[in-house]
């Protein structure tokens, strides 16, 4: 499994459309008015596309009346149990990628939470994710090689 951060909606798109196959059912969770939707929805097989907002919901809607490929659904991500009856039902169980953008600001702590949960119940082969502060934290951080007793790509200074 791989994860992609990101920190705003370009690098999202851009990574949606890289990274995205043809045979992938996704789930995109903060669909907003589905202007990303419509860019995963011309690449993926099926598409899942949940947000709490209806007012949002209906925007995609319109946005989205012509795509065959794409179920909306006005509901808060958090609620598993109902996402999982819907994915049984009408993406036959299988999740490869999994895309998270509940507002680009929100608590880290809340996203990271958000992204186990689904990788824990539907183990999609990819995670992109975009959140500001999560990516801002990320690009700080180094990883120590425990087998070299150094950090990994850190240059001596």
């Amino acid at each position: 499994m791989k994860i992609v951060i990101t920190k705003n909606v370009k690098e999202y798109r851009e990574a949606a459309k890289m990274l995205l196959s043809t045979s992938d059912h996704v789930i995109e969770i903060g669909c907003g008015s589905g202007r990303t939707t419509k860019i995963i929805a011309n690449r993926a097989r099926k598409v899942l596309a949940i947000d709490k907002s209806r007012e949002e919901i209906r925007k995609a809607e319109e946005r989205l009346a012509e795509e065959k490929n794409v179920i909306l659904l006005n509901e808060d991500a958090f609620n598993i149990r109902k996402i999982l009856s819907i994915v049984r039902k009408e993406l036959g169980r299988r999740v490869d990628v999994v895309m998270i953008d509940i507002g680009g600001i929100e608590d880290p702590a809340k996203v990271v939470d958000l992204a186990r949960r689904y990788m824990a119940v539907f183990k999609p082969r990819l995670l992109i994710v975009k959140n500001i502060p999560l990516a801002e934290f990320i690009s700080q951080c180094i990883i120590w090689n425990q087998e070299k007793g150094k950090v990994k790509s850190w240059e001596k200074q």
